[in-house]
């Protein structure tokens, strides 16, 4: 992972741009972090910008857009566990 002082940049602009949905906040995450795009950069930008908790943004960073993993999240899956986070922005 990136030093945090490099994230929050991102996590801030995220705030702004990120989107409506779970996954237009992934992808928008994944454009704004570019080569510093991982798991814990994601888990990172998430509890910054959307005071996500720790347990659900761990989860985030299990999303399928991280590459194939047989406990991967879908897309579905991930709307639905960061939507309470969502729906208060």
């Amino acid at each position: 992972m990136a030093t945090p002082c490099l994230l929050d940049p991102a996590a801030e602009e995220l705030k702004l741009t990120g989107g409506s949905t779970a996954t237009d906040v992934a992808r928008t995450a994944r454009t704004l972090l570019g080569e510093r795009f991982d798991s814990e950069s994601f888990m990172y930008v998430l509890m910054r910008a959307y005071a996500v908790d720790f347990h659900a943004a761990r989860d985030a960073s299990r999303w399928q857009g991280f590459g194939s993993n047989p406990r991967a999240l879908s897309d579905a899956d991930l709307e639905v566990l960061l939507a309470p986070w969502l729906a208060t922005n």
